[in-house]
């Protein structure tokens, strides 16, 4: 099954290499990136899709939208996320407003930039992380992700010793997250900021 695939695919790549003005010529190559994609072949997926975004910027906005969702899981198993991230942008930017594609589009656009704060802690990039962390609640700020970023950039910030900063954070994952499982462990972590930064009586009243 996967051989007929694979030869489907390859004779999609060459006819819409050999017959760009075709008008099938755009969804038979997107057919192909998704294949590939389906086929975990990520590169020559993303290769087909990107291919198609730029020789055929015309074609109609559903296949256009189908090439750079390839790109953006293709990248993201390839972790490559900042170009996950540009990608599932692209895709948000083309949907339809109230779109059932968007939540979980949200959700995928928020994990990619979730692991480069990831990647960067792991660098002990922590100042690199907290920023990552933050931007998941501007861009996506629906994303299941996001109570976990904003625990973590408190815990980046935490790291940098900037206790101001830090502190902002946490209360606002209190206001935000009052019942999130997380929630005692915020307490915590808000009481140790404030000893830190000296604010004795904010730190005994948490």
């Amino acid at each position: 099954k996967d051989a007929v695939k694979r030869e489907l695919v390859r004779s999609s790549l060459k006819f819409a290499d050999t017959f760009p003005e075709h008008e099938n010529a755009a969804i038979v190559l997107g057919a192909a990136a998704e294949d590939l994609y389906s086929m975990k072949e990520f590169e020559p997926a993303m290769a087909a899709a990107n291919n198609l975004i730029k020789s055929f910027p015309n074609a109609d906005d559903d296949v256009v939208r189908s090439a750079w969702l390839a790109i953006g899981h293709s990248s993201y198993e390839l972790q490559r996320y900042s170009e996950a991230e540009s990608a599932y942008l692209n895709v948000l930017a083309s949907l339809p407003p109230g779109n059932k594609m968007r939540d979980e589009l949200e959700d995928n656009l928020a994990a990619s930039i979730y692991k480069q704060g990831e990647e960067a802690n792991a660098a002990q990039e922590y100042q690199v992380a907290a920023d990552h962390f933050l931007r998941v609640s501007r861009v996506a700020p629906t994303s299941k992700i996001r109570p976990t970023a904003e625990y973590d950039a408190a815990a980046a910030l935490i790291q940098l010793k900037d206790w101001e900063k830090a502190a902002a954070v946490l209360m606002e994952f209190r206001k935000n997250f009052v019942d999130h499982p997380l929630a005692p462990e915020v307490t915590k972590k808000i009481a140790y900021v404030y000893r830190e930064n000296g604010q004795l009586s904010l730190a005994a009243g948490e």
